[in-house]
């Protein structure tokens, strides 16, 4: 962008060429777009010109192109103001540079679907294989291995669930490969059918593989639900360990492929899933058989350090084919319109083991349950029922509703909120700033608790994480609601959440989750007191 030279009374010829080598270079290039832009700027309008995360008051002029990106021009105190013609050339170079920005975004999204499979979200076969051939070139000293997995009984599966249900399988399957299973660095795609292979990086030794192969097949096996039933698949894997730059790419794909093969062949048939059962059964036989159990983690005092309650968390034991998780168990009971009878089981179990809590303590403990919004609602016979079960059992009950799912309250959910409140039942907000409601949400309700989420909690490291933190602490105390920081892991994020004024805290540093017998040992060991961070 080299700057022409001006002739004297040519300075609107000279705007026009700026705006015309602008609109020339559209769409700008992505890594450029903020350096183009404040070269044209500067040279169309005399002044300062700069690009800030906030717009500032007049006489400035600030003019928003993206995410916190703010064009802003500034003139001295004994400058002319900003013409007409000044705002709209500014207007006209930030548009452009928003167009260019939504352009390289639009174009980076279409490079990506063409190499992503449509179904899991995963890297396509092709695609797969350009990043191994790049990875081999470029890795120094590392181990790591190529994998190939396949679906065992796939066909089963889609004459019995039917095609689309049968692909929400292997969309799930490319959602465990996603995730934190493989190490840091690695990448999974999708071959065809059900056949998928991923690259794991950085690994140790062969036992690191073994390991992380164990990792897979415990992820893979883990059940879902799909339409009316829970699904458990099992996928066979091979693998090829690379310990060397020089490997042959193909021949770690075909080796790995071949592992996979023969060990496919080598089940025998009672080994060979998938299962599926009918999932309101499933939720049925583990009502009735006692596999629901709950958790319970002490929710402590910072300043004392004694606990002041627990929050019970539902917790599912093996029923067949593996342990399932409360996240599977309660969007099943979500689906199938049973949460209030899963909720009963849960409240069962933590009221009798509170009960006994409370008359050895001989002073009054919080409990928190969990429920989804959508049982605050007056038909429901449990939630009514739940004042007079509470009386005179030195238990405070309080309901926790995830900020995840919090919509707009209906006039039946706000007429038994205000029986429940009135009864002594009180609401608190669960994963607060997980970030999905807006502030307005500590408005809605006279919460009991507010929980403050963990994705906070971790973040007080630096000086803008204790600022937000700070603030949504002092906000909390003006609503005369009480603040509770969770997943508190360390005596540091204890120490620094009471420092901000939090007052109580829940986390894995003061104890994990455990069953009702592990948390009355401790009591008849230790009673209500709990370590907290020193000063």
């Amino acid at each position: 962008m080299s700057e022409q030279p001006q002739e004297p009374g040519s300075e609107e010829r000279a705007l026009i060429e700026v705006l015309a080598e602008a609109a020339t270079g559209m769409p700008w290039p992505e890594d450029r777009i903020e350096q183009w832009l404040l070269g044209w700027a500067r040279r169309a309008v005399p002044g300062d010109v700069t690009i800030e995360a906030f717009p500032t008051p007049p006489p400035d002029v600030s003019m928003h192109f993206g995410e916190d990106r703010y064009l802003v021009a500034r003139r001295g105190p004994d400058g002319p103001p900003f013409s007409r013609l000044d705002r709209r050339l500014l207007a006209a170079l930030t548009t452009m540079a928003t167009a260019s920005r939504h352009a390289a975004r639009r174009d980076a999204r279409l490079r990506r679907q063409a190499l992503t499979d449509d179904l899991t979200g995963l890297w396509t076969h092709g695609h797969f294989r350009t990043l191994l051939e790049e990875t081999m070139a470029t890795r120094t000293d590392e181990n790591l291995a190529v994998l190939f997995l396949d679906v065992d009984g796939m066909k089963g599966l889609n004459e019995t669930l039917g095609h689309l249900d049968a692909d929400l399988v292997l969309k799930e399957i490319g959602v465990r490969l996603s995730s934190d299973v493989l190490p840091s660095g690695s990448f999974a795609a999708r071959m065809g059918g059900d056949e998928f292979a991923a690259v794991a990086r950085h690994l140790e030794d062969a036992s690191h593989l073994d390991r992380l192969i164990a990792d897979l097949h415990a992820a893979m096996r883990e059940p879902l639900v799909i339409g009316e039933h829970v699904v458990q698949v099992e996928v066979s894997i091979g693998e090829a360990l690379s310990l060397s730059p020089n490997d042959d790419t193909e021949a770690l794909l075909r080796s790995a492929e071949r592992q996979m093969r023969h060990r496919k062949r080598a089940r025998t048939p009672e080994m060979l899933p998938p299962r599926w059962y009918d999932d309101r059964t499933v939720l049925r036989d583990m009502i009735d058989q006692g596999r629901v159990e709950v958790a319970y983690q002490p929710i402590v005092d910072l300043v004392a350090g004694e606990i002041r309650g627990y929050e019970a968390l539902v917790r599912a034991r093996q029923f067949g084919f593996g342990p399932v998780s409360p996240m599977m168990l309660i969007g099943a009971a979500a689906q199938l319109r049973m949460l209030d009878e899963l909720t009963e089981v849960v409240l069962e179990h933590s009221l009798a083991t509170m009960r006994s809590i409370v008359s050895r303590a001989d002073q009054p403990l919080a409990l928190g349950v969990n429920i989804e919004f959508e049982q605050l609602n007056e038909e429901s016979r449990l939630l009514r029922s739940l004042p007079a079960r509470m009386a005179d059992t030195g238990v405070q009950l309080v309901l926790e509703v995830s900020e995840r799912h919090v919509t707009r309250w209906s006039p039946s959910q706000r007429a038994i909120a205000a029986e429940l409140a009135a009864g002594g039942v009180g609401l608190a907000v669960d994963d607060f700033g997980a970030g999905y409601s807006a502030l307005g949400l500590l408005t809605s309700w006279d919460w009991e608790w507010v929980k403050i989420d963990r994705a906070l909690i971790a973040d007080t490291g630096g000086t803008a994480g204790r600022t937000v933190l700070g603030n949504i602490t002092r906000m909390i105390g003006e609503l005369e609601q009480t603040a509770v920081a969770e997943g508190i892991e360390t005596s540091e994020e204890a120490a620094r959440a009471r420092d901000l004024g939090i007052t109580l805290g829940q986390g894995t540093y003061f104890a994990p989750p455990a069953p009702a017998e592990a948390v009355l040992a401790s009591f008849a060991a230790l009673g209500l007191r709990m370590p907290i961070a020193d000063d």
